[in-house]
């Protein structure tokens, strides 16, 4: 099943209150920004948060200017220390909107055809989760905490206390497969945690959701990939493949193709 382009919702509050800090330091493109003016223009709530949030910014800064000029007595950090904490920053510091569409390796699409079984048959469902799903990865949003700086093995901890419930995300594995980090988000009314993995070839976003009532169901075709019964939407040149734990509900948006995508599947499934 296909999403169209136009299908795509703008910003949503939530998605401002997370990102106002990123808006007001300007690391939105020129895309980005006109749809976050758009929101403002029609949301008094928005344009008051950031308003305020300009104005806290803008004393402070005030207030440093003054500590820290001549001839304030508040000195300057050594210049041993600014230097790496200029160079910590270069390195952590990424194109937040980069998107690659290189396709993975033959060799990879080959091992995976023998790991998947497609089954043919289309299902009608509510596809507005995996709407919001590349919606919110194809907005690259920053992400709150980076892997880079707690490790990859934090990432699931990092979550702990801001979701009611506990994202295990699945271990996927491959030749430049790694997380770059994570942050909160949301798919429609549930709280979702959102990682982002670095590929061969691109990026991927996984939406963990809790979703006892099973709202989300989405559309698209069943397929097999092992044990795992996935559903495979494909949305503004994305396809998402989605698959339930009990309760828990995983969304992966990925600009791989379905081969590479089910084989990156199945590889957290030979690591459980």
């Amino acid at each position: 099943m296909s999403i169209e382009p136009t299908a795509i919702a703008s910003i949503e509050c939530a998605d401002l209150t997370r990102g106002v800090d990123a808006y007001l330091d300007g690391e939105f493109d020129a895309r980005e920004r006109a749809e976050v003016d758009a929101h403002l223009a029609r949301c008094p709530a928005c344009r008051t948060l950031v308003e305020t949030q300009g104005r806290v910014r803008a004393a402070l800064r005030a207030s440093l200017r003054e500590a820290m000029s001549p001839p304030a007595t508040a000195g300057r950090a050594p210049a041993a220390l600014r230097a790496r904490i200029e160079a910590s920053i270069a390195r952590e510091r990424r194109p937040v909107w980069r998107r690659l569409v290189s396709p993975l390796p033959l060799g990879a699409l080959a091992a995976c055809a023998a790991g998947a079984l497609l089954v043919v048959t289309t299902h009608g469902g509510d596809d507005a989760m995996v709407v919001d799903a590349v919606r919110s990865h194809h907005r690259g949003l920053p992400l709150e905490v980076m892997a880079a700086s707690v490790g990859e093995a934090s990432i699931p901890a990092w979550f702990a206390g801001k979701l009611d419930f506990h994202p295990s995300p699945p271990p996927f594995h491959g030749d430049g497969v790694h997380v770059l980090g994570a942050r909160l988000s949301n798919l429609r009314e549930l709280p979702a945690a959102y990682i982002r993995y670095a590929l061969p070839h691109g990026q991927a976003g996984l939406f963990i959701v809790d979703d006892p009532r099973r709202t989300f169901a989405p559309g698209g075709r069943e397929v097999q990939v092992g044990p795992q019964v996935l559903r495979v939407v494909n949305a503004r040149g994305y396809n998402v493949a989605v698959w339930r734990e009990n309760e828990i509900v995983y969304s992966l948006v990925s600009d791989l193709d379905e081969a590479a995508l089910f084989e990156l599947v199945r590889t957290a499934q030979a690591s459980r």
